[in-house]
């Protein structure tokens, strides 16, 4: 199948494109930030295109779209009001939607939101951003069920380890905090993150309008909330 990945060139991105290729299926990524796929294993199998999604003018033309995953966010280390995250997380996410999951091709599309965007517990502008994002995943379900016949989710995932969390992860003393809060007592690995990604765009054929929560049990921190 066609897989459409945003935010492919780190992280979570990074880890799905990988995880499709070695499943066999043509990727094509999009992110601000050049590939990191090694083209002497997926020349002929992967496709790159810088942009940033929160310009819809950039959003190259890509025909036949099977599964789109809209993975690519940021994440502002303020606590006030920000725009950015807003912009690509949300209005970037919709751009993308709207442009590649509309069309007969499709059969899954997948939002990365966040736990936070059901708990509250993060920076003002990207818990709004992630929130608005699980509200725009139940509307597309709606509207590409009814077209399409096409599944579409939202995985909330708590912690996992990425360049992005390094700051918590390498600090002992807030590590130590979450850990408190999350049963399992560790984070997911990018790989984790990508196998449910797989799961729920390529072996789920009925689950839609869905945001489930993969957190390794993570309670909700309230006032726990850290950060460097």
């Amino acid at each position: 199948m066609k897989i459409l990945v945003t935010g492919s060139s780190s992280g979570i991105g990074l880890a799905t494109c990988n995880y499709f290729l070695q499943k066999s299926h043509e990727v094509v990524g999009i992110d601000i930030n050049p590939s990191k796929i090694s083209p002497a294993l997926y020349e002929e199998r992967y496709k790159h295109f810088c942009a940033d999604i929160s310009t819809p003018e950039q959003l190259p033309e890509i025909d036949g779209v099977e599964i789109l995953v809209n993975n690519a966010g940021i994440q502002t280390p303020e606590k006030s009001i920000v725009q950015a995250d807003v912009n690509v997380n949300l209005l970037g996410t919709m751009y993308v939607t709207q442009k590649y999951a509309f069309q007969k091709s499709i059969k899954s599309v997948l939002f990365n939101a966040s736990v936070s965007g059901l708990t509250g517990n993060e920076f003002p502008s990207y818990v709004a951003s992630k929130a608005g994002v699980i509200g725009y995943m139940k509307n597309c379900a709606i509207r590409l069920a009814n077209e399409y016949h096409a599944t579409c989710n939202a995985l909330c995932f708590g912690g996992i380890l990425t360049e992005l969390n390094a700051p918590v992860v390498e600090n002992k003393e807030l590590w130590k905090k979450i850990m408190a809060v999350t049963p399992l007592k560790r984070w997911a690995t990018p790989q984790e993150a990508a196998e449910w990604i797989y799961f729920m765009t390529v072996t789920n054929k009925f689950c839609t309008g869905q945001a489930i929560t993969v957190s390794g049990g993570e309670r909700d921190c309230a006032d726990l909330f850290v950060w460097e």
